[in-house]
């Protein structure tokens, strides 16, 4: 069975973003970035709501078009590997790897991640964002959490966690711009 491991960016007050969507806090630390593209090399597929899937798709292969880039690599294994959309609407992904999961409800979601985790494999890596995150969280979908925690409390923004969620703490790896990667086992 498969797990599913939640990835994202936070800032040391819990928020994914600022009050209107601000990301200008993240921090770009390449050691942890090294991090990022292991964890990802090993995914079965990458997991992303809809909003989130078309800022990937927008943002990604142009990355690629521009080599001289520092992301270039990363771009090259996200169009690579294997992406899950979830979403309320058909739709035809543009993105080379990617299937679209259509859900009708959160009930809905719940029955086919479950399916998903059941397939042979090692885990799925969900990206977000938020309201998907929020689902996946309410429902007991994540089995583990890789919190990319940044150097800056923002005091207002949008919540990874929408309720009280007890975690079990794994480990954590620190990096030199302050960052962390603080690791947790869902309970």
């Amino acid at each position: 069975m498969r797990k599913v491991i939640l990835q994202m960016m936070v800032t040391l007050d819990g928020f994914v973003a600022g009050p209107n969507d601000e990301l200008d806090w993240i921090d770009s630390d390449p050691v942890m970035g090294e991090a990022h593209f292991a964890l990802a090399e090993g995914a079965d597929a990458a997991v992303v709501g809809h909003a989130v899937y078309q800022g990937m798709a927008a943002y990604w292969p142009q990355i690629v078009a521009n080599p001289a880039n520092n992301e270039a690599e990363f771009g090259k294994l996200m169009s690579r590997m294997s992406k899950i959309v979830i979403s309320t609407t058909p739709e035809k992904p543009t993105w080379e790897n990617t299937e679209q999961l259509l859900v009708k409800d959160d009930d809905d979601l719940v029955t086919k991640l479950t399916e998903l985790k059941a397939m042979p494999g090692k885990y799925l890596l969900f990206y977000g964002g938020v309201q998907t995150a929020h689902s996946f969280i309410k429902h007991k979908l994540v089995d583990e959490y890789r919190l990319d925690v940044c150097p800056i409390a923002l005091g207002a923004g949008k919540p990874l966690f929408p309720e009280r969620t007890p975690l079990r703490f794994i480990g954590v790896t620190p990096y030199r711009s302050g960052a962390m990667t603080v690791t947790y086992q869902a309970v």
